[in-house]
């Protein structure tokens, strides 16, 4: 019943805690194929994060000296998730708190190493992966563009949201893979 007040809520707490974080300039040219170290936060849902991970697998597969971090909300394998060097964080339901925020435990769970690069593939802006993205302390935060975006990604991609998708995702990994 409050679950939207409680989010707002939620949402204007990570505003309070992020406010003095400032993004510095960084340069655009090969910041994935430089990382060492990448968290992807698939979309919510086993079908769009499939779509989502069938997108990304050829550009993943070029970038063999890096470690992949996948958070993911089904129990069921993607594509990703068969690297060698791929770590899967599963999220439930548990791991969000009331305001939509990640719990102290999940957090933990992922930031165990630093992340040179964070991607959020959810196409609608979903709190909790947002805020797991900007505490990530990425020199480069992807994720889509929202009202609400400037505050958590520094790179955001504008895709026209008429499309299925499997093009969209197929958009994002080309955006991604120029980089």
């Amino acid at each position: 019943m409050f679950e939207g007040t409680l989010s707002r809520l939620g949402y204007m707490f990570a505003k309070f805690q992020f406010r003095s974080d400032i993004d510095h300039v960084q340069p655009m040219t090969e910041f994935i194929k430089g990382a060492r170290n990448v968290l992807i936060i698939l979309p919510i849902g086993y079908e769009e994060a499939a779509v989502a991970s069938d997108a990304l697998f050829h550009t993943c597969r070029e970038l063999s000296n890096v470690h992949l971090t996948v958070i993911h909300t089904s129990t069921r394998a993607t594509s990703l998730t068969v690297f060698p060097k791929c770590e899967v964080i599963r999220l439930d339901a548990g791991d969000i708190n009331r305001f939509s925020l990640p719990t102290k435990s999940l957090m933990q769970r992922v930031f165990n190493k630093e992340f040179d690069v964070a991607m959020d593939l959810n196409l609608d802006f979903v709190l909790h992966t947002a805020y797991i993205c900007k505490a990530s302390r990425a020199r480069v935060r992807v994720g889509c563009t929202h009202s609400a975006s400037d505050l958590f990604y520094n790179v955001q991609l504008n895709l026209n949201r008429q499309s299925s998708p499997q093009v969209l995702y197929q958009k994002f990994a080309s955006c991604l893979a120029m980089f």
